[in-house]
C-alpha cells in the first residue's frame, strides 16, 4: 500500500459524510507530472498543477490503511474499488499485482458497476477541473469548500 490514492470530488463527499471528517483531515495533493499512470484531472492549486490524493502516513502509506485492512472499506474511493482494472476488466496491467486475475460471479458484477460509476465520476470531475482551472484555480481550502457545496 505504498501508492498515492487519487480521489475525485465525489469520493471526498462520500468519505466526509461517512466518517464525519472534514476533507482537510484526509485530502492532500501531489504535484502533477508528465506521463503519470493515472489520468485523474489536475487542478490549479497554489499556482501549480496538483492531483488530489488521500493523505498518507509515515512510510507513504494511505492514512486509512491499517494492518487489519482499509478503515473506510465500505466507502473507499472508486479508484480502490476498481483497482487494478483500468478501462474495463480486460486490462489489468498493474505494478502492484503480480499475476493476472479476473473476478467472477457477483464480484465481477460489482467491479463492472464500480468501473462504470468511476468513469462517470471522472467525467464529472473533468468538467469541474476545467471550470476551476479556467477561473485561475485557488487554494486547497477554497477548492474543498467548493466541492462540499450541495
Amino acid at each position: 500500500m505504498q501508492f498515492g490514492v487519487c480521489i475525485t470530488p465525489a469520493d471526498i463527499v462520500r468519505i466526509s459524510l461517512a466518517t464525519r471528517m472534514r476533507p482537510s483531515q484526509f485530502v492532500d495533493t501531489v504535484q502533477d507530472y508528465p506521463d503519470r499512470e493515472r489520468k485523474e484531472p489536475s487542478l490549479l492549486i497554489g499556482g501549480g498543477r496538483q492531483i488530489l490524493v488521500l493523505k498518507r502516513s509515515s512510510g507513504n502509506v494511505c492514512s486509512f490503511y491499517s494492518p487489519e485492512g482499509c478503515k473506510i472499506y465500505h466507502y473507499r474511493p472508486l479508484l480502490c474499488r476498481t483497482y487494478p482494472f483500468k478501462g474495463g476488466m480486460e486490462n489489468m496491467r498493474s505494478r502492484a499485482c503480480p499475476s493476472q486475475w479476473v473476478p467472477e460471479g457477483s464480484e465481477k458484477e460489482q467491479y463492472g458497476h464500480d468501473i462504470l460509476l468511476y468513469e462517470k465520476e471522472l467525467a464529472e470531475f473533468q468538467k469541474f477541473a476545467e471550470k476551476w482551472n479556467s477561473n485561475g484555480g485557488g487554494t486547497l481550502t477554497s477548492l474543498l469548500a467548493q466541492m462540499m457545496k450541495p
